[in-house]
């Protein structure tokens, strides 16, 4: 049976957020007195609030009225205030003031308090002093539509309408029964995808002309056809797009298809997403930031980076090599290919060097096909390759494959070399020969071992 000491504790921590060291303190201060322990706690709070957390807690709450709909983040310091039922249910208030005057701050921190008491600065005050933890309004977002539909989800809900994240998106033109069904679907896909902009056209020109920058030279100084050049950059614009943009990201319950692809399969092509909104806790408020984020985003192939370092640039000679970690991405098909080029290419580095490991799991056999596609098109956009690893195995099952690997080897730009060491060696070969003089300055199949084994 629970000691009457640890029963006084739970009852008031249940009145009360405290910690369990604060409220044994607190009643023994007031000899047991519950009533009287609240009301030291309470007095100790009035002190300044510490400064505030670099990343705080809180919840994210929506409300929604017709076609007005707005998201207010309330924040805290720890997880146990943001679970805390008054805390979560001030949350939901604050956002049903801030729908009130049209998601505007100052107007919702005027605005009455939800427990009619003062108003939503005074009630946020208090919940401070209560909690002994600064608790403010971080943020807000509206989205209004004229004639559409708006949908809501909210993850990881605290209450209705309250959780970790939430987003709003509007939605108009065709049925509105299938827009309704479908709009809370899109919003779910925007709080998992994250995306910024709604659709292209709404991606500033900043950021497509940033994006557009590409080398004019390829590797070894020599100049890029402007086809080339060009598919280079649409093939980079498109991965950007498909990483920030709604309407071109690949929907987060089938990736076979783009949210577009899904709007227009299940209410019509007259369907128009007129905007979206976002909140998660914690994040930075400012959407230039997410901006500035995107517009210095890396070509990562895939998104798919593992923890591990992803890649090291080192140089032989007068080669500068882009070497995948056995760690880093996984190489999954042309697309993957471009943006490893790319990835490369920022380094200034010509040669890429990629572990087996690393290639898709159907590069070998042969039969897929994939190998051929794959190397066709560092062939194509005139980049180096070197596929490390030991085949032996591979090619003692296949004559195949190692006719394909001793040929491939008497190519420009892809070779297959057994390990790191071979490559360096063959590196360094080459480099003498560039450093020698113009007429040996290609990195030719003249200067490679017909074995990858050897």
């Amino acid at each position: 049976m629970p000691s009457p000491q640890i029963l006084l504790i739970k009852e008031l921590r249940s009145r009360i957020a405290a910690g369990i060291m604060d409220c044994k303190r607190a009643l023994l201060q007031a000899d047991g007195d519950v009533d009287a322990a609240i009301k030291l706690l309470q007095a100790r709070r009035i002190a300044p609030v510490r400064p505030r957390l670099a990343v705080p807690e809180g919840v994210v709450a929506c409300a929604l009225t017709g076609r007005k709909g707005v998201l207010v983040e309330v924040s805290c310091e720890t997880d146990f205030v943001a679970r805390n039922p008054r805390f979560v249910e001030a949350a939901a208030g604050v956002a049903r003031a801030a729908l009130d005057v049209a998601g505007d701050r100052e107007r919702t921190l005027a605005s009455p308090s939800p427990d009619g008491n003062g108003d939503v600065s005074e009630l946020l005050a208090r919940l401070a002093a209560e909690f002994g933890e600064d608790i403010f309004l971080r943020r807000l977002s509206s989205l209004n539509t004229r004639d559409g539909i708006l949908g809501v989800y909210v993850h990881n809900k605290a209450a209705p309408n309250v959780g970790r994240a939430a987003a709003i998106v509007a939605v108009s033109g065709g049925d509105d029964d299938a827009l309704a069904v479908m709009a809370p679907k899109l919003a779910m896909h925007v709080v998992g995808a994250t995306p910024l902009w709604t659709s292209v056209e709404d991606v500033p020109a900043a950021v497509k002309d940033q994006k557009r920058g590409s080398p004019r030279k390829g590797p070894g100084g020599v100049d890029l056809e402007f086809g080339e050049i060009d598919r280079m950059i649409e093939a980079r614009l498109d991965r950007f797009y498909e990483l920030t943009v709604l309407l071109r990201q690949p929907h987060v319950v089938d990736r076979s298809m783009s949210v577009a692809d899904m709007i227009r399969r299940f209410t019509g092509a007259q369907t128009l997403v007129e905007g979206f909104v976002r909140l998660r806790v914690g994040e930075d408020a400012a959407h230039d930031a997410a901006v500035a984020q995107a517009t210095e985003l890396e070509w990562t192939f895939g998104n798919d980076w593992s923890a591990e370092t992803p890649a090291r640039v080192f140089d032989v000679g007068e080669i500068r090599v882009f070497q995948v970690s056995p760690n880093g991405p996984r190489l999954r098909d042309d697309r993957d290919t471009v943006d490893l080029i790319n990835a490369a290419w920022s380094h200034h580095a010509p040669f890429i060097a990629i572990p087996v490991e690393r290639l898709p799991t159907d590069f070998f056999p042969l039969s897929t096909r994939r190998a051929g596609t794959i190397l066709q098109k560092f062939s194509n956009l005139g980049a180096r390759l070197a596929i490390v690893g030991d085949l032996s195995a591979k090619t003692a099952e296949s004559t195949a494959l190692r006719d394909f690997i001793f040929e491939t080897n008497q190519r420009d730009h892809v070779w297959f070399v057994r390990d790191m060491g071979v490559l360096t060696a063959r590196l360094t070969s080459a480099s003498a020969s560039m450093r020698a003089g113009p007429s040996s300055a290609g990195l030719t199949g003249s200067t490679i071992d017909r074995r990858n084994s050897d």
